[in-house]
């Protein structure tokens, strides 16, 4: 089962849940060091063997990239491509992205030109809909700009099926689990417009993203919590704009439930709050007829339109902060945090979906732990956990290198 981590474990988890960082970042030993400033005037890249994802200097924002030099492939490098010092976090600021207090947001990046595969990871931490989970959530990504080094971000470990390749970064807070599109969001008892605008961010973000990585062979869209709703969610939106460069999504603690399990007066406040309607909704077009009731049929919309591609959901069987952030569609949504759904229901739900997932689409696995404990993947301890004789890394790798998307666990 789960590595002798656990006590530790526990006690964190105590701890995020108090606190509320529901969509998760408080889970993970990330390293507060501040990574390179990115801002500021590009400078100019060097000659690059693969087209140009490398080179020296800093990269300007998101107006103005670096002037770029002629890539190995004869082909001009796109202005709009990061340019970053390889294996060096790299904060990248997005005049055109906003956190929900109205501040500037940006990414960080990692880049190894010698890879040409990479992984684009979203942060967790909460969500905004009233006032007390909007008093646990970011309001800006001041906090998030340091460099991350567990987990899948720990390149010294060979276990890692990542641990080579570039890494992306988007960070959290805007409150929406990266799906908002409400530019003049309220909510009651909080004070000042708030900016919900997750899935505008990716929008802008994959601007830069995609010609920074446009000979990748391979992307890994993936997240935890919040992160992990957002990277299932926006799944769609980000292999297109890839086009035919395949996107793994692997989701970890951001669990899609049927109505039975997760309340539609819920689905509907985030809809409204955070302006569903113009990313997932849109997205599902007819497949969600009901747009209070998108959370399972989104699902099946993706596995539909996307049956070729691998993807998976981590997820313990009663995750003490979803259990929590369900809870609030309780008791026709008076319910609360502190009003968690039951562990035996949220366990039928995670059952519920991979019944459904089964009959769907061969290539999505799920991998259920026992227990109450959020978030893996941006852990050391990732690479211990074990279920029915089957390590969690192994069941990434597999699913990541397109060999098997197994179901394991209750």
């Amino acid at each position: 089962m789960v590595s002798s981590n656990n006590t530790l474990r526990s006690l964190r988890l105590i701890s995020c849940a108090l606190a509320l960082v529901s969509m998760v970042a408080c889970s993970s030993d990330d390293s507060s060091e501040p990574a390179a400033d990115a801002g500021g005037e590009g400078g100019a890249s060097g000659e690059s063997g693969e087209g140009g994802t490398s080179g020296t200097g800093t990269d300007g924002g998101s107006g103005e990239g670096g002037t770029s030099g002629e890539g190995g492939d004869g082909g001009a490098v796109d202005p709009n491509a990061i340019v970053a010092e390889d294996m060096t976090w790299t904060w990248v600021d997005f005049d055109d992205s906003f956190c929900r207090d109205g501040s500037t947001a940006g990414i960080s990046v990692s880049l190894n030109s010698a890879s040409d595969k990479v992984m684009i990871f979203m942060q967790g931490g909460g969500a905004c809909f009233d006032a007390f989970t909007c008093g646990t959530n970011p309001a800006n990504a001041d906090a998030q700009k340091g460099e991350i080094t567990t987990g899948v971000f720990n390149r010294a470990n060979e276990a890692n099926p990542v641990a080579d390749w570039n890494f992306v970064v988007i960070p959290y807070c805007t409150g929406d689990v990266h799906l908002g599109t409400n530019e003049e969001g309220m909510v009651d008892d909080v004070a000042g417009v708030q900016k919900f605008v997750g899935r505008k961010n990716i929008e802008a973000y994959l601007k830069r993203i995609v010609p920074t990585f446009r000979d990748a062979s391979q992307v890994l869209l993936t997240g935890v919590s919040a992160g992990g709703f957002g990277a299932a969610a926006n799944m769609e939106v980000v292999q297109e704009a890839f086009g035919d460069i395949p996107v793994t999504a692997i989701d970890d603690s951001g669990p899609p439930m049927s109505s039975e399990f997760l309340a539609t007066c819920l689905q509907e406040k985030w809809r409204t709050t955070w302006g569903f309607d113009g990313s997932i909704l849109k997205d599902c077009g007819e497949d969600c007829p009901d747009p209070n009731d998108y959370s399972i049929p989104y699902s099946i919309h993706v596995a539909n339109k996307f049956p070729d591609h691998m993807g998976g959901l981590i997820e313990t069987t009663s995750d003490a902060i979803i259990s929590g952030f369900y809870g609030f569609g309780t008791n026709d949504c008076m319910g609360s945090f502190f009003t968690p759904i039951p562990p035996a229901t949220f366990e039928m739900g995670l059952l519920d979906y991979r019944e459904r997932i089964v009959e769907l689409d061969a290539n999505l696995g799920t991998y259920y732990i026992a227990g109450s404990g959020h978030t893996q993947l941006s852990m050391n301890t990732f690479f211990g956990i074990e279920v029915g004789g089957v390590l969690l890394v192994d069941w990434f790798r597999d699913i990541v290198e397109g060999t098997a998307a197994a179901h394991v666990g209750p």
